[in-house]
């Protein structure tokens, strides 16, 4: 399942997760490795399970939803999900 349009090095991206009733941003990130790896520092740092550490989303600079980080560091499509979805890329090596 592909992106829904082609990021470039000049779309700024930011991610979205909720973490103990908060939610939490990271912005100014210029790619999908960039926001998986912006996802999985604090989900590592916080100490928490899949069951209290919400899924990432990558938002573009309009606010739209344009993939899901999953809490194993995996990036989907914003589709929703089918039995047949693969992802769109693996974890990234830490």
């Amino acid at each position: 399942m592909p992106i829904l349009y082609p990021v470039t090095d000049r779309t700024r991206l930011r991610v979205r997760y909720e973490l103990e009733a908060a939610t939490k941003w990271i912005e100014h990130l210029t790619s999908f490795e960039a926001c998986q790896r912006a996802y999985v520092t604090p989900r590592d740092l916080s100490g928490l399970g899949a069951s209290r550490f919400g899924t990432g989303e990558v938002l573009d600079e309009a606010g739209q939803v344009i993939a899901h980080i999953s809490y194993n560091g995996r990036l989907w499509s914003p589709l929703p999900w089918s039995p047949d979805m693969r992802p769109l890329a693996e974890a990234p090596e830490i």
